[in-house]
């Protein structure tokens, strides 16, 4: 949805205001690739300050959680400006397309580029191939279990850490393919990594069920969002940095009620 603005329609405004709804349609595509890869409200609004600076554009941003507003404004005729709106779809955390955008972001500012040109780089960055569901699956499973091992756990907890956070990780994904919501796929998730991991306490394999029960369900803890609504506040983005807090608490329930299922399924509620 646009709006555009009144300006007259003399060859160089329609120049103008052509460059301005490219720009815009661009600015919109790299402020939900960024959302979506974790980067929070202040850090998307600087990046696309400095891309719309060296076009002779101002940029106006009001971010929500599912949805952004875009304005460009023309520094020398304010009469010339595009208005957009676009849906922001769900987190998926990339920190390269984060740190490339930015880097793209600075070349842009200080030597210029030309539309064409930062269009093609930025569908360049996006187009890049990202890890495979395989890789992504065993490297999660190898960090949970490397927790449980930096809080003290034994080998049969972290092999059953292991288990569980692969065994996990994958109903989920199944699950997710299913579109379930995405709340009751967390609950689920939780409390198949920590049903595998209470078969430690089940079957009294070794002496650290407790730690391998609380270390099974770390990897869904929600880091980015938690620390984005910090900075969120203290940048004063208080309304985004208010729903980050929320989404993230709401998280945190269902990863509790999950675990709460399998201690109460084990007959664990003392343990």
């Amino acid at each position: 949805m646009q709006k555009n603005s009144a300006a007259a329609l003399s060859p160089q405004n329609q120049e103008l205001n052509s460059l301005c709804s490219r720009l815009l349609e661009l600015l919109l595509d790299i402020t939900v690739t960024l959302v979506c890869s974790g980067s929070h409200s202040g850090k998307t609004i600087r990046i696309l300050k400095r891309f719309a600076k060296p076009f002779g554009f101002e940029v106006y941003v009001m971010l929500q959680t599912k949805s952004v507003s875009l304005t460009l404004l023309y520094s020398a005729d304010h009469r010339i400006q595009q208005t957009a709106i676009r849906h922001i779809p769900g987190l998926h955390l990339n920190f390269y397309f984060q740190n490339m955008l930015s880097r793209l972001s600075w070349e842009v500012c200080d030597n210029g580029m030309d539309l064409d040109r930062l269009d093609a780089l930025y569908h360049e960055i996006v187009q890049t191939p990202r890890y495979s569901f395989y890789v992504i699956w065993l490297t999660t499973s190898l960090a949970n279990m490397a927790f449980c091992r930096l809080f003290g756990g034994d080998a049969y907890a972290m092999l059953f850490v292991f288990l569980g956070t692969a065994i996990a990780c994958y109903v989920r994904a199944r699950l997710l393919r299913r579109e379930i919501h995405h709340l009751f796929v967390l609950i689920i998730t939780a409390f198949v990594s920590s049903l595998t991991a209470g078969c430690t306490e089940l079957f009294q394999l070794g002496n650290t069920a407790s730690i391998a029960l609380a270390t099974s369900v770390l990897f869904m803890i929600p880091g980015v969002p938690l620390i984005n609504s910090l900075i969120e506040i203290l940048e004063g983005h208080i309304l985004n940095g208010l729903e980050k807090i929320m989404s993230a608490c709401t998280i945190i329930v269902c990863i509790a009620l999950g675990l709460l299922l399998t201690l109460v399924i084990l007959g664990l509620e003392n343990l």
